[in-house]
């Protein structure tokens, strides 16, 4: 598995992860992210669980955001956790927002679920 991916990655996902098993069902988006601590944890917690999934980290530029989340949603990831710049920039891009998204102006988890996208805070 790659440290970081990006939107290259994803729109030719099946030949990026092709040796990738458990397959990348979850990840985090943002600018930068080759920092985020997730993956470790995320990745040690799915083990733990015996999920057979992966996450991973996405370096996804503001523009480029609509096109990552739709591809990661057509892909078959179930969740995505979102980094500033995103956190608000995603807000237009929910059929959803749960709990207090829309009052606080921002998001930082999406479900992806049944072709719908739902954000969290």
């Amino acid at each position: 598995m790659k440290p970081v991916y990006d939107l290259a990655d994803l729109r030719h996902w099946r030949e990026a992860t092709r040796d990738v098993d458990p397959p990348v069902r979850l990840g985090v988006f943002g600018e930068p992210v080759e920092h985020s601590l997730s993956p470790p944890m995320q990745n040690a917690a799915l083990r733990h669980c015996g999920i057979a999934a992966r996450y991973a980290r996405f370096q996804i530029r503001r523009s480029e955001l609509p096109e990552a989340v739709d591809r990661a949603r057509e892909l078959g990831f179930i969740g995505l956790n979102l980094t500033v710049p995103h956190k608000s920039a995603a807000l237009p891009l929910l059929d959803d927002a749960k709990d207090n998204a829309l009052i606080i102006g921002s998001v930082n988890t999406i479900s992806l679920k049944d072709a719908r996208i739902v954000g969290y805070n």
